[in-house]
Parts: C-alpha cells; structure tokens; sequence
C-alpha cells in the first residue's frame, strides 16, 4: 500500500500532517518577526523613561537617540553616569528608568566599544 491510498482511506492523517506543517511555519514566522533584538528597527523607534539621578525628574526620549548619545561618549560608560541632563545642568546624569535595561544596555554598549578600544 502506497503513501497515496493511505491517505485517501485515512484523512485525518493528512490532516494532522497539514497541521503539523502549520503550526511550524506560524511558528517561524513568528520567531522571525520578533523585535527582541537589540538592534531591531521596532526596539530603536520604541520611547523610552529616563530619569535623572541627581534631581529625580523624568523625560521620555527615542531609545535610538539615546544609545548614540550613549555611544558616542568618550571612553566606557559609567553605570552610576548616563546622558547629559538638562535638570543638572548637561551633566551625564539621565539613566533609563528600568534598571534590568540600563545594565543591559550600559554592558552592551560597553562591549561594543572595547571592540574598538583594543
């Protein structure tokens, strides 16, 4: 009995394959869609908290804008430093708010320029 007339006498068989194969490529689609990566067009664009760590005021920036300011600073950056605050007078005192991506961020950015830096 050939793969062919065991499907016509089973069907349901074809369709749990049919499904099977479905599932997976909603599965890859979606895994590749994800904006989880760091360097995602949908992550930069996203808004994020910043607060200053001198005066505890908070303003809302571009999370692209913010890592150039970040990468663009001269040498590593200092977790307890951030972007220049226009609460301290320019001082680099501005720290995203949620502090798990701050040091995510800080030790990214950081192991970015040591690339450059030896």
């Amino acid at each position: 009995m050939g793969l062919r007339e065991t499907m016509r006498e089973k069907p349901w068989i074809a369709w749990c394959i049919s499904g099977a194969c479905l599932a997976v490529a909603a599965l890859v689609l979606m895994r590749s869609n994800g904006s989880s990566a760091p360097d995602s067009l949908e992550r930069r664009s996203e808004m994020v908290t910043i607060r200053c760590t001198e005066t505890g005021e908070e303003w809302e920036m571009n999370r692209g804008q913010f890592e150039r300011m970040l990468l663009t600073s001269d040498g590593l950056i200092d977790p307890a430093k951030g972007v220049p605050s226009k609460f301290a007078d320019g001082r680099p005192t501005g720290v995203l708010v949620n502090k798990g991506e701050w040091e995510e961020t800080v030790g990214r950015i950081n192991a970015m320029k040591r690339q450059y830096m030896d």
